[in-house]
């Protein structure tokens, strides 16, 4: 395939383009570079947008590891974004707390409930295969508790009764991720990603009645691998697993208990838009 109306930029121009090899493609007429992308590596080189536009229109773009390719011969390498993809996640999770009780109290028993998980998240590209994200997660971490027996007994300082009896526990969180994610695609429909990392949430809403005196802020760590297809060029569906170790600063500090912290297992689905 010829590059209809290059020969004719070209041939205006007194310039002897040479040929530079850029991270081992080589790029003849290395001028065609289009700005503003990273062109660090060629030695100030500078065209036209407008003479630009015109080689592109008649000719097929193919992208390849993120290079742009036309016939072979001009190559674009996109600079760094802003926002790379958003990622739009759903999901079911199940959710247990570790309780450490206060001195001359019996046990806490705790039990699994399930809960939710609904987020956003914002990936920005740092490098190839390395990603940075960010975001709302709204989670719901439910669990069963069961307080000992004497808990109204033995607890200086505390002004309230507790019920004993077993209670279900709702908590509603807002969480911030700061993660980083890396992975890539194995063929070319099918990918896997690990997202990991530390967390802040805030504590929208709680229900406890047993003592544990949640505290408004959790800070955690989360990880999760993600199965991604690509249905359309832009847009993938996703399947994940994900788990998140809430609890680092200690959810609760009550003359019941002395720390709080919560595992939560959950299996999601998603959609991936990219931003290309």
């Amino acid at each position: 395939m010829e590059l209809s109306g290059l020969e004719n930029i070209y041939a205006e121009s007194s310039v002897d383009y040479p040929t530079i090899s850029y991270e081992d493609i080589t790029v003849k007429n290395p001028a065609s570079i289009l700005l503003p992308y990273d062109t660090t590596k060629i030695d100030k080189l500078k065209v036209e947008e407008d003479e630009i536009s015109k080689s592109l229109s008649s000719t097929e773009a193919i992208k390849k590891n993120n290079f742009i390719v036309v016939d072979n011969n001009v190559v674009f390498r996109p600079g760094p974004r802003v926002i790379d993809a958003i990622k739009i996640i759903r999901s079911g999770t199940s959710t247990s707390a570790n309780v450490t009780q206060a001195n001359n109290l019996g046990t806490y028993n705790t039990g699994s409930k399930i809960g939710y998980n609904v987020g956003a998240l914002i990936y920005t590209r740092l490098f190839d295969s390395f990603q940075f994200s960010t975001g709302l997660d709204f989670a719901g971490k439910n669990f069963e508790v069961t307080p000992p027996s004497n808990v109204n007994t033995g607890t200086p300082g505390a002004n309230t009764r507790i019920d004993s009896t077993t209670q279900k526990v709702a908590n509603n969180y807002m969480n911030i991720p700061l993660n980083f994610n890396f992975g890539g695609m194995v063929t070319d429909k099918l990918g896997f990603t690990f997202n990991g990392g530390p967390y802040l949430g805030i504590l929208l809403s709680t229900d406890d009645k047993s003592g544990m005196g949640y505290k408004n802020f959790d800070f955690g760590l989360v990880g999760s691998l993600t199965a991604n297809y690509k249905i359309a060029p832009l847009t993938s569906v996703l399947l994940g697993a994900k788990y998140e170790y809430g609890g680092l600063n200690n959810l609760g500090n009550t003359p019941y208990v002395d720390r709080v912290s919560t595992s939560s297992l959950g299996f999601f689905t998603g959609i991936r838009l990219a931003i290309d």
